[in-house]
C-alpha cells in the first residue's frame, strides 16, 4: 500500500485526514500522561514524539487552547475524563 493510498483509505473510512488522526492521538496521549503521571512536560513531550519541549508546548496549546501546565493544573481539561475515557 502506498502512502497516498493509505491517506485516501483513512479519509474514506473516517472522514478525516490521517494527519488529523495522528494529532488527535498525540494530544490524547499527552493529556493522559499529564493527568495520570508525574512526568515533566519535557518527558511527556518526548513520550509523544517531540524532541523539542517548546515545540510540544506550542503544538499542545494550538490543539487544546491551553498550555500543558495549565491543563495539568485543571485549567483546561475540558472533554477529558480523569478515568481515561475521553
Amino acid at each position: 500500500m502506498t502512502p497516498g493510498h493509505l491517506t485516501q483509505a483513512v479519509k474514506a473510512a473516517t472522514g478525516r485526514p490521517a494527519s488529523q488522526l495522528v494529532r488527535e492521538a498525540r494530544v490524547h496521549e499527552a493529556k493522559r500522561l499529564l493527568l495520570r503521571t508525574e512526568l515533566t512536560v519535557r518527558q511527556v513531550a518526548a513520550r509523544v514524539g517531540f524532541g523539542d519541549p517548546a515545540y510540544f508546548c506550542r503544538f499542545f496549546r494550538r490543539e487544546t487552547g491551553v498550555s500543558p501546565g495549565d491543563f495539568r493544573r485543571g485549567n483546561g481539561n475540558h472533554g477529558f475524563h480523569h478515568d481515561g475515557r475521553g
